[in-house]
C-alpha cells in the first residue's frame, strides 16, 4: 500500500459505507481513481469491509480476552481455536502467550464452558483470562450500550452486511424485498442506534499492511482516569477495562513499526501507568466477528 491507499483504508475503517465521491475529495483524487483503488484493495482480499453487530444485540454480552499457554507449535492450536464460533478473534503472538483470542458468549456460565473447551485443546497448558468490564473502542465493532430489538428484516440486512459492508441499497432491497429508500432508512437506523458498525479490516498485518501490538496495563488509582488519553492515541484500535491481571487492555495498529513504538512510549509515560506488558500480533488467524446465528430471512413476500 502507498500513502494514498493507507489514507483510503483509514477512511473506510471509520465509515465502511463512505461513498466514492467523499473518499475522492478527502484524498485528492478523481472519483474514478478513488473507486479503482477501493475496488483493488477489496478485490485483492487485503482489505475487507464488514458490518459487525453489537454482541449484546446478539445475546453475546459476556466477553473475554484469553491468552493461551501452549506446549510445542502454536499454529495447529490456533487453527483449532479459530474453528470455534464463540472465538471471533485468534492471533499468533510474541510475548507472554503464544496465542491471544477473544471469546464472546451469552453468559458467565457459557464463558466458563468456552474456557474449558480451549483448555481441552491438544497442546494447551493453560489459559489466562481477562473479563471485559467495558469496551471503549473496537477495531470495527460498535461499543457502548445497545438496547434495541431487531426484527426479521433487520436480521436479514445484518446477515448480508456481515459479509459485505458496502453492499448497495439496491442489492439489499432485492434481498429483503423492500424499496432501496426503505432499506436505506433501516440501515441508517441500525447504524445510529449502535446495533451495527461497518468498517474496514486489513487482513494481513505485516508487509504492506498494518502491524498490531497488544498492551496490558496495570495502573494506580482509577483506570477510568486514563481512558480519554488512551482513546485519543491515533494508533489505538481497541481499548477495554478488564478484570484480571491487567486493569486495561489496549491494541495499537499502524503501518510503520516506528508509529507503534511511539504509541507504546506515550502509554508508558502516562501518569498512573505502573506497568505495561506488550505483545506483537505476528499473524491473525481469524478476525471475522460474523455471527452465524443471524438468519438470511425470512423476508416479506
Amino acid at each position: 500500500m502507498d500513502e494514498t491507499d493507507q489514507a483510503i483504508v483509514r477512511l473506510l475503517q471509520a465509515d465502511g459505507r463512505l461513498g466514492h465521491r467523499e473518499i475522492a475529495d478527502a484524498v485528492g483524487l478523481s472519483r474514478s481513481a478513488a473507486a479503482g483503488r477501493i475496488n483493488r484493495l477489496i478485490e485483492s482480499g487485503q482489505v475487507i469491509v464488514r458490518g459487525v453487530v453489537h454482541p449484546a444485540v446478539l445475546g453475546r454480552g459476556s466477553l473475554a480476552h484469553v491468552g493461551l499457554l501452549v506446549r510445542g507449535p502454536a499454529e495447529p492450536v490456533a487453527t483449532m481455536a479459530a474453528e470455534r464460533e464463540d472465538c471471533p478473534f485468534v492471533s499468533l503472538t510474541s510475548g507472554p502467550h503464544a496465542i491471544v483470542a477473544e471469546l464472546r458468549t451469552s453468559s458467565a456460565h457459557e464463558l466458563d464452558r468456552a474456557l474449558s473447551g480451549l483448555r481441552a485443546l491438544p497442546g494447551v497448558q493453560g489459559v489466562d483470562t481477562l473479563s471485559y468490564i467495558e469496551v471503549l473502542r473496537d477495531v470495527v465493532g460498535p461499543v457502548g450500550e445497545a438496547d434495541y430489538q431487531i426484527d426479521t428484516i433487520d436480521a436479514a440486512l445484518l446477515y448480508v452486511l456481515q459479509s459485505d459492508g458496502r453492499a448497495s441499497y439496491v442489492d439489499l432491497a432485492d434481498h429483503v424485498r423492500l424499496t432501496p429508500a426503505g432499506v436505506r432508512r433501516r440501515v441508517i437506523r441500525l447504524l445510529d442506534s449502535g446495533v451495527v458498525r461497518i468498517g474496514a479490516l486489513v487482513r494481513q498485518p505485516g508487509r504492506d499492511g498494518q502491524a498490531a501490538m497488544g498492551i496490558g496495563l496495570r495502573v494506580s488509582g482509577d483506570p477510568r482516569d486514563l481512558l480519554d488519553r488512551l482513546n485519543e492515541l491515533p494508533q489505538a484500535s481497541f481499548l477495554a477495562r478488564t478484570l484480571g491481571r491487567y486493569d486495561l487492555v489496549l491494541t495499537l495498529r499502524a503501518y510503520d513499526p516506528a508509529e507503534l513504538l511511539s504509541g507504546l512510549e506515550q502509554v508508558r509515560e502516562l501518569d498512573g501507568v505502573t506497568e505495561t506488558v506488550s505483545w506483537t500480533h505476528l499473524r491473525v488467524v481469524k478476525e471475522t466477528y460474523a455471527f452465524e446465528g443471524l438468519a438470511p430471512g425470512p423476508v416479506p413476500e
